[in-house]
């Protein structure tokens, strides 16, 4: 009767972990809409791109559930989790109509290949549900990733333009200067060099941004060469504080990677329950090995995922130290721009400095945008680390 306790209890553990399973799941879902940019209603009106062409808008959530749609791994995990399914009711089914246990002469019998089965089963159905969860958080934070890119892109595209127009007007005091004698030709070429360079530069922006639109097209199974005006900007919020160790347990026990590592113990120990002695001689005590190796890897498995998730916290906090500082520039450029703003107005500088001073405002409130990003990335990678 000893080997039967052993075997329900056993059952009981995979469907606890069964119940487990879809609790953390709940609970996954639950921080991927805390983490989340908040999509804009999908609208079907058109917008103005970087360079003045209309084009229709597309929110993050659209831009997902097209990548969901379009991806390989999701509908492969979403077939895997139906196919375990079956063979796990096939398995409850053979359990239920072949004879538990039965005495012949005080002696128990047990019908080690149904249970066997049917654990068996449990654990690919329950790796399979995590499986297709880690397919989709996979996809989510690409797409994210693809998504935001387009953005950093446009953001380059707007610097160089912006630098564009000074090296013209750079260029065009160049020349008048050069005609009237006031600047030597080496001067007046190496002005046209620099206008040139920089219209280059715009031109190969321009490249890579349709280059990071295609990615994401690829990523939502559009053609090559479609733009959308993407509307779900990030806007920086301050992390919210977090108790990191605790943080570290609860995800660990949501880890899919994590979990393929226990479900490896549990086969492990499944062996060894059920060990064929025909195998030949030592092969137990290779199958008892097994058990040990697949702990040890877990053990460590645990350790890297907590050191990870630490050093991940560390660059959050020091993201948002960058943050304020970028604030702190800010602040100061507004100022010198609002000061350049009422020389110009007196006539004491020239249109460029006012331009350089713009150029400059500009820019940090880009790098503040993107710093904005790689924190909303952070922040879904801190609470879904398994997806990147």
């Amino acid at each position: 009767m000893k080997q039967k306790a052993a075997v329900v209890l056993l059952v009981l553990s995979l469907s606890s972990g069964l119940a487990s399973t879809v609790q953390s799941e709940s609970l996954s879902e639950n921080v991927a809409s805390s983490t989340s940019v908040s999509p804009s209603t999908a609208a079907t009106s058109k917008t103005s791109s970087v360079t003045g062409q209309a084009l229709p808008t597309l929110t993050l959530k659209q831009a997902v559930e097209w990548a969901q749609t379009n991806s390989y791994n999701t509908r492969t995990a979403e077939r895997d989790v139906e196919r375990r399914r079956i063979e796990l009711k096939n398995a409850e089914k053979e359990l239920g109509y072949t004879p538990v246990d039965s005495f012949i002469e005080d002696e128990f019998f047990d019908d080690e290949t149904s249970w066997r089965n049917y654990s068996s089963s449990t654990l690919s159905y329950l790796a399979s549900k995590k499986q297709a969860q880690f397919a989709k958080d996979q996809i989510y934070f690409n797409v994210m990733k693809s998504y935001q890119s387009v953005f950093i892109a446009e953001n380059q595209v707007k610097n160089d333009l912006e630098a564009l127009e000074i090296a013209q007007a750079e260029e065009k005091i160049a020349l008048a200067k050069f005609a009237r004698g006031k600047l030597s030709e080496y001067a007046k070429n190496e002005s046209t060099q620099t206008r040139s360079q920089t219209q280059q530069t715009v031109e190969q922006g321009k490249i890579a941004l349709q280059k990071s639109r295609d990615a994401l097209n690829f990523l939502m199974g559009q053609p090559n060469g479609t733009a959308y005006e993407l509307v779900d900007r990030p806007v920086y919020k301050e992390p919210k504080k977090l108790d990191i160790e605790i943080h570290i347990q609860q995800l660990t026990d949501m880890n899919p990677n994590l979990w393929k590592l226990e479900d490896s113990i549990k086969t492990s120990e499944l062996n060894v329950r059920y060990f064929d002695f025909n195998s030949g001689a030592g092969a137990y005590d290779l199958a008892k090995m097994d058990v040990d190796t697949a702990k040890e890897e877990l053990d460590k498995g645990q350790k890297d995922f907590a050191e990870s998730l630490r050093n991940l916290y560390a660059t959050v906090k020091e993201n948002q130290k960058k943050y304020v500082q970028l604030e702190e520039s800010l602040r100061t450029a507004k100022e010198a721009l609002e000061l350049s703003r009422k020389k110009w107005d007196r006539g004491l500088i020239i249109e460029m400095e006012l331009k350089n001073n713009q150029l400059k405002v500009n820019q940090i409130e880009r790098q503040m945008e993107e710093l904005a990003i790689e924190l909303d990335q952070n922040e879904y990678t801190l609470n879904k680390p398994w997806s990147t």
